[in-house]
């Protein structure tokens, strides 16, 4: 177990952060970019700081707001997605016939910042506290 925080977390943290990071600055072409690159800079953040043995559980916990709040936001297209039978959403172009697509794309997004961050934050307060 202590090879598992030693090397292997601090691992999947950096390459998280990493992930985060790119996430961000993909959003530049996004209609709404801003907030889409505070959440995953916010994620990428608390994943670096979580490498240097931090104690981020708040700011995990704060993050995963910033997310939930995403996922309120794009729900009615995820579940327009799940109603028309869950087309590839990766592979599909963005239309205007389908608006869906790109807000599936985000929900599932936040949701891998919401995912990640209740993990630091449980985690991080568990060993921290």
């Amino acid at each position: 177990m202590q090879v598992l925080k030693k090397y292997i977390r601090p691992i999947c943290l950096f390459l998280l952060a990493a992930y985060f990071m790119f996430a961000a600055v993909v959003q530049y072409n996004d209609p709404d970019p801003l907030h889409w690159m505070m959440l995953y800079a916010a994620s990428a953040l608390v994943c670096l700081l979580a490498t240097r043995r931090r104690d981020v559980h708040v700011f995990a916990f704060l993050v995963a707001g910033m997310a939930l709040t995403e996922m309120a936001i794009t729900f009615e297209g995820f579940a327009s997605w799940w109603r028309a039978g869950q087309e590839n959403v990766i592979a599909t172009p963005m239309s205007a016939a389908k608006p869906y697509i790109e807000l599936t794309r985000e929900f599932l997004g936040a949701a891998i910042s919401l995912a990640v961050m209740l993990w630091l934050g449980l985690t991080q307060r568990k060993t921290t506290g």
